[in-house]
């Protein structure tokens, strides 16, 4: 009897582990069925933004099948994978001025509202049930959603993980100069011993969008360390990037100190001269013809010109008239235009 009781026992046991499950995703591509169905069962929405041709997406398959992570999953949202190569959702994502910039990205919403109220950007070395049950726990508590973080960073909270998490949320939302903000306040309480570790790297490619900080001075003139530690390539993308974000998304905050400093990374980084005023060269004429100082604009302009490895074409010749056009009203700037630029340009 002893024997049998046992037996029953363990059967028991075996059936309720086996009988758990991982995330169950509605078994819909149409995204409003999904807010609709969150709505009905009163739940919050999570969105795993993917592609399916994103090996990390992929093997987040894994984790998602763990019966811990559909307990977190499974009780507080409707859950929805949204494939980011598809044109229809693309548009749902600019409706709700979402920017994806690495996949998978965790989206919650709630659903009534639509409004976002956690997010998190993953990266390989990410990909764990702590990593995956942390942000949706977070996301179901109402004290950790986005909402908060104003009052929360308002109170004086400067713990890493609440900056970082601030920080990917302005930068999924657009929120440049809160991004750059709360990335500023990260970078100033992150031990140095800390800034060559993965999750560092993970952090200046998914989540920094500015150059003026401790942790991207530190990257920059340390290059040689972080090509040892990852991939040469990756780093070198990595610094790219953030210039190039710096330079286009940021371009109505620029002054001539931030330009100076972010060509002075340009070189520290073993970019050749040409390929820094080519870079550099629309940030900086705005800003002279912002100043009103046209002759300046031009001369920036000029310098481009010289720095190209060819010679503009009339396409090129167009773009820059209308450029100078559409900054000044300068007459000596728009005569010159006219003489070295406009004539040259498509008729």
């Amino acid at each position: 009897m002893r024997l049998i009781k046992c037996l029953i026992l363990v059967t028991f046991i075996c059936s309720s582990t086996f009988g758990q499950k991982g995330i169950n995703f509605i078994k819909t591509s149409n995204f409003y069925v999904a807010v609709n169905a969150a709505k009905q069962q009163n739940k919050l929405l999570f969105v795993e933004a993917y592609a399916p041709d994103c090996h990390v997406c992929m093997s987040f398959k894994g984790t998602f099948a763990q019966p811990q992570v559909g307990a977190v999953y499974n009780t507080n949202f409707i859950n929805f994978q949204l494939d980011v190569n598809n044109p229809d959702n693309l548009a749902i994502l600019k409706k709700y001025k979402i920017i994806i910039n690495a996949t998978p990205t965790f989206i919650f919403f709630e659903p009534k509202t639509m409004k976002v109220i956690q997010v998190k950007a993953f990266g390989e070395k990410d990909n764990s049930v702590i990593s995956v049950n942390q942000i949706g726990q977070r996301a179901a508590n109402p004290q950790e959603q986005v909402g908060n973080f104003p009052k929360k960073f308002k109170s004086g909270d400067r713990n890493p993980a609440f900056l970082l998490n601030y920080a990917q949320y302005a930068r999924i939302m657009g929120d440049t100069l809160t991004n750059i903000k709360m990335m500023n306040e990260f970078a100033k309480v992150l031990p140095s011993n800390q800034y060559v570790t993965q999750g560092t790297i993970n952090i200046l490619q998914t989540v920094m969008m500015n150059h003026d900080n401790e942790l991207f001075d530190y990257f920059v003139t340390h290059l040689s360390e972080y090509n040892r530690a990852f991939d040469p390539n990756m780093v070198r993308m990595i610094y790219e990037n953030i210039f190039q974000i710096v330079l286009t998304s940021q371009i109505n905050h620029l002054n001539s100190t931030s330009i100076a400093k972010i060509k002075s990374q340009m070189k520290t980084t073993g970019m050749d001269p040409s390929g820094i005023i080519r870079r550099t060269w629309l940030a900086e004429s705005h800003l002279y013809f912002k100043q009103k100082k046209a002759a300046e604009g031009i001369k920036v302009i000029q310098n481009l010109i010289k720095a190209l490895p060819n010679a503009p074409g009339p396409k090129e010749y167009q773009y820059l008239c209308d450029y100078v056009k559409s900054k000044t009203t300068d007459k000596k700037a728009l005569k010159y235009a006219q003489a070295n630029w406009c004539k040259f340009g498509l008729r």
